[in-house]
């Protein structure tokens, strides 16, 4: 599992590097500033640094690129990269503290046996509670270790099933967030109730928002410039409050979630046309971090 798991990271590793360059925010990114931090304080903590070095050289490869190539970086790429830099620092942690954990239960069994060979020329008594002492200590640091392991297994899992949701959804990173556009499949004409068959296409964004508990949903209706403008109004913020609804309905706290309907005033095509107009009645989903208190 060792070797498939540094496989893996070899190979997110590899495809940040060979990804293409095209620009990059201005100036020092806080977060770029908090990844190089927390790395420079897992290469100094004395638990970490000898354990997990390839997890840590892998991590700086994807540091050192953000920092030498970020600039010519297009916002997407950019964004993708400061993500995979931010996976592989909590994955270098975790695998070095459970490493940590398994050697410390090896000199724990070590001192154990230590422990009950002397315990031949100590009071019976006093050999057997220390050395049940040792073995639940024992016992809490593979505890430990499993658990760190598990973890760093589990942040692999999500990362790439985030992936792969965003990607079946067709995301893409703006300015305003990670922005999810679906189209008016998912409603007949002129009315704001979901097709039986939607919920299909939102389950995909209803995962991603549950792995991302953190995050804030924007979500805009938008309709093309048929009707008076009124009626699209009403219809966008119809819509955009059944999609609401759904969400709510599946778990997605309301306190996450604002609705507005923009009607026709936010076009992305020409409504001269049915392809324009098909384009332009849509609700969009933006997810958003929520700034650090």
């Amino acid at each position: 599992m060792n070797a498939l798991r540094s496989t893996s990271l070899s190979v997110l590793v590899g495809a940040a590097l060979l990804a293409g360059c095209a620009g990059s925010p201005k100036g020092p990114p806080p977060e770029l500033v908090r990844i190089q931090t927390h790395l420079e304080q897992l290469r100094a903590d004395p638990r970490i640094a000898p354990l997990a070095d390839k997890e840590l050289r892998e991590a700086q490869v994807a540091v050192d690129t953000l920092e030498r190539d970020g600039r010519r970086m297009d916002d997407d790429l950019f964004d993708h990269n400061i993500y995979l830099a931010d996976r592989l620092v909590q994955i270098a942690e975790a695998e070095g503290l459970g490493r940590y954990a398994e050697q410390r239960a090896v000199t724990l069994g070590r001192e154990r046996e230590t422990l009950l060979l002397d315990s031949r020329t100590r009071e019976a008594d006093m050999a057997r509670a220390r050395a049940e002492a040792e073995r639940r200590a024992a016992e809490m640091a593979r505890d430990d270790a499993m658990m760190a392991r598990t973890d760093a297994e589990r942040a692999m899992l999500e990362l790439e099933a985030t992936r792969a949701r965003l990607a079946e959804l067709e995301a893409r990173q703006t300015e305003r967030g990670l922005v999810v556009t679906l189209g008016d499949v998912l409603f007949e004409v002129d009315r704001a109730e979901l097709k039986p068959g939607a919920t299909a296409r939102l389950a995909n964004l209803v995962d991603v928002l549950r792995e991302n508990p953190a995050s804030t949903i924007a979500i805009e209706g938008h309709t093309d410039s048929t009707g008076d403008d009124a009626y699209n109004l009403s219809l966008s913020q119809r819509r955009a409050d059944s999609v609401k609804a759904y969400l709510v309905s599946q778990g997605i706290d309301t306190m996450r979630i604002t609705a507005r309907g923009l009607g026709e005033g936010v076009p992305v095509a020409s409504n001269n046309d049915a392809a324009g107009r098909q384009q332009n009645r849509r609700v969009e989903v933006v997810i958003q971090d929520r700034p650090p208190r």
